[in-house]
């Protein structure tokens, strides 16, 4: 009998366990929308790295830069207010794939060592496990598999300056120039082509907009009248806040060369204008990679059963508060220009519209779960947009991202640890940075009043001693509560 009654009762006793540990490990945080079901759906992500919001000619941009991304958004759901949770790419995309903020998953320096944890769950573990077959093709050097994200698709392969790698997969040997779209999108095109009949996850990535703009035109298309004789083939950046000098009534910026020198050298406001030329011109070009993408989905019928998200991992800068690129790379970059991107997605079941509600870089992964009728891991700290989108419910009050920055020691331009973080909601953002210097920090405390000063130029942060403590207090305790 107790035989007996131990089999009969083993079944059941499993199916307990399972779920109990189903509910540790997932949970379903918001209502099922029936609407937003695409179960087995395939899902194409494309991140167009360095790719601001404000330089889309879908988002007003005075120059046509994305006449192909334009034509997609139309018939997308956009949001409006998508932020990203850090800076630059490395914590970005770990952010992407985790759906944690950086001080979680703890990826915010590429020569440490830093490997995501085995136990930390990604969306290519979600879907390696539901029967997706999960592939990625990127340009390589923050995306390479030593560093724990890449390493999770089931097939992977990455592009340096416009053609395969030949050099070892190790940190620290990177090659000189970030990988682009000219040869990812051919590969991926070719992995559709072998791969349209399986459920697929694919995740395609370039650094045509990271600097030295290899894949700009030179200036030709937005700027062929320039006469300057600034090297535009290396990288120029600031490490820390600069002003503008003045000389003959004119404005110069001082940046500085990737070449090295401890010495800035000036750009004119010519100089500073074809440099934007050459970052559009590189979006613009991007464009027309993403657009032979977006051809071959409809060319295969894919495009009534694949969610497609388009998104940038962050923005960049270009002289606001004497910032170039994002030098440190983390200090004095948290402004929108880096940290407000586009996110577009295309879902076979939901009409075109935009969204005005907070989103953030974290929801994405819960997002698509949801889209594909899949548990969200416990451990994730973003949440489905889904309710924001049919019935436009707020899933986020507050905009938080934060990261730390660890230099080398010997940085002849800034070698000091930092750390960065924002609080932000439609009206107010607070920027704290803290510099430390041995056993002593500098606290730098930013409040903008973003309704009334988009380009976050008056810190009103001595001004508004009300807002700034309700924004202190709300941003220290996120602080202290990651873990």
């Amino acid at each position: 009998m107790i035989i007996k009654s131990k089999q009969y009762f083993l079944p059941a006793i499993l199916l307990l366990l399972l779920t109990i540990g189903i509910f540790l490990f997932t949970k379903q945080r918001q209502p099922v929308y029936p609407q937003a079901l695409c179960k087995d759906c395939n899902v194409i992500l494309i991140t167009m790295t360095n790719l601001r919001f404000d330089h889309m000619s879908s988002n007003g941009y005075f120059r046509p830069t994305t006449p192909s991304l334009d034509k997609f958004a139309q018939e997308s759901i956009v949001f409006d207010n998508a932020f990203s949770q850090a800076s630059w790419t490395l914590p970005a995309s770990f952010s992407l794939y985790t759906s944690l903020y950086p001080f979680q998953h703890g990826i915010m320096n590429r020569y440490d060592g830093s490997t995501l944890s085995p136990s930390t769950p990604t969306l290519m573990d979600v879907l390696n496990k539901n029967g997706y077959k999960t592939s990625a093709f990127t340009g390589g050097f923050d995306y390479n598999p030593v560093f724990g994200h890449t390493s999770r698709f089931a097939s992977y392969q990455e592009c340096a300056g416009g053609k395969l790698p030949e050099y070892p997969r190790q940190v620290g040997m990177a090659p000189s120039r970030y990988g682009g779209f000219d040869c990812a999108i051919p590969l991926a095109l070719d992995w559709l082509s072998k791969n349209a009949s399986q459920k697929f996850f694919l995740h395609v990535q370039g650094f045509d907009l990271h600097c030295p703009f290899y894949n700009s035109k030179g200036g030709r298309i937005y700027d062929k009248d320039y006469k300057g004789t600034i090297d535009f083939s290396v990288c120029l950046n600031t490490f820390e806040k600069t002003e503008p000098e003045i000389k003959n009534g004119k404005k110069y910026y001082p940046v500085f060369s990737e070449k090295g020198g401890i010495q800035p050298f000036l750009l004119s406001e010519e100089d500073h204008n074809h440099l934007i030329a050459l970052y559009d011109e590189s979006i613009a070009f991007a464009d027309q990679e993403i657009v032979k993408l977006l051809s071959k989905i409809k060319e295969l019928g894919l495009d009534n059963k694949t969610i497609i998200v388009f998104t940038s991992e962050h923005g960049e800068m270009y002289g606001k508060h004497g910032r170039f690129m994002r030098g440190g790379p983390l200090r004095g970059t948290f402004y929108d220009d880096v940290l407000h991107i586009p996110l577009i997605i295309k879902h076979p079941k939901i009409s075109a519209r935009h969204i005005d509600g907070l989103a953030q870089l974290i929801d994405v992964t819960p997002s698509l779960l949801a889209f594909l009728g899949l548990q969200i891991p416990t451990r994730m700290e973003g949440e489905s947009l889904t309710s924001l989108i049919f019935q436009n419910k707020d899933v986020n009050e507050y905009i938080f991202a934060g990261a730390a920055y660890n230099p080398d020691p010997l940085n002849p331009r800034f070698n000091k640890r930092t750390r960065s973080e924002i609080i932000r909601d439609k009206r107010w953002k607070l920027i704290r940075e803290v510099i430390f210097d041995g056993n002593n920090s500098l606290e730098n405390l930013e409040l903008y009043d973003i309704v009334n000063d988009k380009e976050e130029l008056v810190n009103l942060a001595s001004e508004r001693k009300d807002i700034l403590n309700q924004m202190q207090v709300k941003l220290s305790n996120w602080s202290k509560n990651l873990q």
